[in-house]
């Protein structure tokens, strides 16, 4: 076909690129799509071969990602170096180039033909440009038949290298986050890793020092005075925040192995919530706090695993001492309907800023720094490691149940939970 009869951007090439653009929005593996859409643009422009180049970020080169054609295979990967040949001019200069023949074309790198056995004659060539960035270079060579491409061409294949710059920008972005989430993976099992080896580390030299500490207290080697009994009393305490410390990294370095399958049994949600209650009571005691309940009174029958359950109840009740001034109000209500039961742990506390509202859940964060915090026992603001409502979001979520806090600053926190009334650990 020669220059003077060759056919505009029209309808048949309009529909080829919405086929082409639906094509290239069908999937994020893209390489494959690519050499699909690179064959449909090939038959419309008559082209021996096609390829999609790709820039190198750090080098600068040009590869070979994408190719259609007979020498496929020894192309794939193949680098141009920067700034060489009529892709690197295309890619530098971000335009368009129609090379009627390399013969005469001084831009022309001729290296590529002599690498794989190939002759190019003619070529056209277009810059792949998304959001101001230049991805790489779109390429047809040899026009068939003797025939050359010609200025009518370019503005498909300029269209084309658009509908290509979106599919790369969407796949590398997808790539990368991937990249990113492999990463993080990997860093939060190095972590969780490190986490249990120090804590099975830390639990030697604590046994002994509690050993120690309680053959002090039994006087079997001599007498204590006052102020040595005083400072072992301090000692004791802090033996208890430390064993905290190195259960809650236990358990932190296991959160995510948890196992899937829950000891379930009908149970009383309302018996256990009064349980629990009754159980800290010694703790709100200590802290001149008065706990109630409300909607306990009655039998209130779920499907779940009790011991976890009651972990998450001792979880959230014990934040509400930790932030909940001395003589403050701390309330554990429960309601129920046909599908599932409700749970709100409510205090007078210090109250949680909204924009951490979601932090909270994660590991090792707190809504307050742990600088602020007086010490790691249940004092008010007393510190830990982060982990209980990230154990509590767990285990509820393994119950297919859902769990979310409320609050207002200087004025309180609900937290609640639900779970369902049946089919609990069912697929």
């Amino acid at each position: 076909m020669k220059e003077g009869k060759k056919s505009p951007l029209g309808i048949e090439r309009l529909e080829a690129l919405q086929g082409i653009s639906v094509l290239l929005n069908s999937t994020l593996d893209t390489r494959e799509v690519l050499e699909r859409a690179l064959d449909s643009a090939g038959h419309l422009l008559n082209a021996e071969a096609s390829s999609v180049f790709l820039r190198d970020a750090v080098t600068g080169e040009l590869i070979f990602y994408a190719i259609t054609g007979e020498k496929k295979s020894l192309l794939e990967g193949f680098r141009v170096p920067k700034g060489h040949g009529v892709v690197g001019w295309v890619v530098e200069n971000r335009q368009p180039l129609l090379v009627r023949d390399t013969s005469k074309e001084p831009r022309f790198f001729s290296g590529v033909d002599k690498e794989v056995g190939f002759k190019t004659r003619n070529l056209l060539c277009v810059p792949v440009i998304t959001k101001g960035q230049v991805l790489g270079a779109l390429e047809v060579v040899n026009s068939k038949g003797g025939d050359h491409f010609s200025q009518q061409d370019i503005p498909f294949l300029e269209a084309l290298a658009n509908h290509l710059a979106t599919a790369l920008d969407n796949a590398l972005l997808y790539r990368e986050l991937s990249q990113a989430h492999e990463a993080l993976k990997k860093l939060d099992e190095m972590k969780s890793h490190f986490i249990n080896v120090v804590s099975h580390e830390l639990r030697t030299p604590v046994a002994l020092i509690q050993s120690f500490h309680e053959l002090l207290r039994s006087e079997m080697i001599g007498p204590l005075q006052a102020k040595q009994k005083e400072a072992l009393t301090r000692m004791e305490a802090g033996l208890h925040w430390l064993n905290r410390i190195v259960s809650g990294a236990t358990n932190v370095a296991t959160l995510d192995q948890r196992p899937t399958q829950l000891n379930v049994k009908d149970f009383d949600m309302a018996a256990l919530i009064r349980e629990t209650v009754n159980e800290m009571g010694p703790l709100f005691e200590r802290r001149q706090q008065k706990c109630s309940t409300d909607g306990t009174g009655n039998e209130v029958k779920v499907q779940g695993d009790p011991d976890q359950i009651r972990h998450v109840l001792h979880n959230l009740l014990l934040n509400s001492i930790r932030f909940t001034p001395d003589e403050g109000k701390i309330k554990a209500a429960l309601t129920s309907s046909e599908y599932e039961v409700r749970v709100a742990v409510s205090d007078t506390g210090i109250g949680i800023p909204p924009e951490e509202f979601s932090g909270i859940f994660e590991k090792f964060l707190h809504a307050q720094s742990t600088i602020t915090h007086s010490s790691g026992t249940i004092e008010f603001r007393s510190s830990g490691l982060g982990l209980g409502l990230p154990i509590a979001k767990k285990i509820i979520e393994m119950h297919r149940g859902r769990i979310w806090v409320e609050s207002e600053l200087e004025k309180g926190s609900t937290f609640y939970f639900t779970l369902p009334r049946q089919g609990v650990g069912k697929s």
